[in-house]
C-alpha cells in the first residue's frame, strides 16, 4: 500500500515558519500602529489643535463665533480619529485575507507536489482541479482520516476566516450573511446592537459594519498553524475512500488520455 499525500517534516516546519513570519511582520508594519486607542486619540487631539490653530488665522470676531472653531475643531478630531480607526480595520482584514490566501495557495502547491499527485500524476486535469477546488472539496480530501470534518473547530474557524475575506472583498452576499449569524459580534463594533432591546436590530447590519480586532487576527493564525500540525506524515491510499468524487472525475480525465496512467 503506498500513500497518497506526504508531510515531510521539514516541509511541515517550513509551512508554519512562513506562516508565523507573515503574520509577524503584516502586524509590526501594518496593523500594530493602530492597536494603541490612546495613542489615535492623541493623534486626533493634535489634528484638532491643529485645525483649531490654522483657522484661528481667519478668525474675525465681528463675524464669527468663537465657540463655533472649538465645536467644527473637536468634530474634526473625532472624524481623524474615525479614519485612522476605519484604516486599521482595514489593515487588519487585509492581514487576514493575505494570511488566508497563503495557506490556500501553500495547501494546493503541497497537494500538487511530488509529495502530493506527483507520482501518479499523468495529465493537466487532476492539478488544474485542485487550484480550482472549492474551500469544503478540498477539505474533503482530509475526511478518511477524520480530519477537518464538519464539527471540526479548525474547519469552522478556517470557514469563518473564508466569509471575512470573502465579506471584506465582495461586500454583500452569502458569507456576509452567514457571518453576521455565526459571529454575530464582528457586526457589532460598539455594542450597540447586542445592548439594544429591539429584536431585530441585529438585521440592521451590513457587510459595511464588519470590524476585526487583534485578537481575531491570532484566533485566524492559531487555526493556520493547528492545520498544518494536524496533517499525518502519510496519507494512505485507503484513507481517502470514496475518493472525492471532483478527484476522481479529474484523474479520469487525465488516464482516459494517457496510455499508462494509473489510479492511486
Amino acid at each position: 500500500m503506498s500513500s497518497v499525500f506526504y508531510m515531510w517534516e521539514p516541509r511541515r516546519r517550513n509551512l508554519i515558519a512562513e506562516h508565523q513570519f507573515y503574520v509577524s511582520e503584516g502586524k509590526k508594519r501594518l496593523t500594530d500602529q493602530f492597536s494603541d486607542k490612546a495613542k489615535l486619540e492623541s493623534e486626533a487631539d493634535e489634528f484638532s489643535s491643529a485645525w483649531l490653530e490654522e483657522a484661528g488665522k481667519h478668525f474675525d470676531p465681528d463675524r464669527h463665533d468663537e465657540g463655533s472653531f472649538y465645536d467644527q475643531a473637536h468634530d474634526e478630531g473625532i472624524q481623524h480619529y474615525q479614519a485612522l480607526d476605519e484604516l486599521g480595520n482595514s489593515a487588519r482584514l487585509a492581514l487576514i485575507a493575505g494570511m488566508f490566501h497563503l495557506w490556500e495557495r501553500s495547501l494546493r502547491e503541497w497537494l500538487t507536489s511530488n509529495d502530493g499527485i506527483g507520482d501518479f500524476q499523468v495529465g493537466e486535469h487532476l492539478p488544474k482541479s485542485i487550484w480550482s477546488s472549492s474551500f469544503a472539496d478540498v477539505l474533503e480530501l482530509f475526511e478518511g482520516v477524520s480530519l477537518f470534518q464538519n464539527g471540526c473547530s479548525i474547519r469552522h474557524r478556517l470557514n469563518e476566516c473564508r466569509m471575512i475575506v470573502n465579506t471584506y472583498k465582495h461586500g454583500a452576499g452569502t458569507s456576509a450573511d452567514q457571518l453576521k449569524i455565526d459571529r454575530p459580534e464582528l457586526f457589532d463594533q460598539y455594542g450597540w446592537r447586542s445592548n439594544s432591546k429591539l429584536a431585530n436590530y441585529a438585521n440592521w447590519a451590513d457587510y459595511s459594519d464588519l470590524y476585526v480586532e487583534d485578537a481575531i487576527i491570532d484566533e485566524f493564525s492559531t487555526a493556520i498553524e493547528e492545520f498544518w500540525k494536524a496533517i499525518p506524515e502519510y496519507i494512505m491510499e485507503v484513507d481517502i475512500q470514496p475518493v472525492p468524487r471532483w478527484f476522481q472525475k479529474a484523474h479520469d480525465k487525465d488516464i482516459k488520455g494517457a496510455s499508462n496512467g494509473k489510479m492511486p
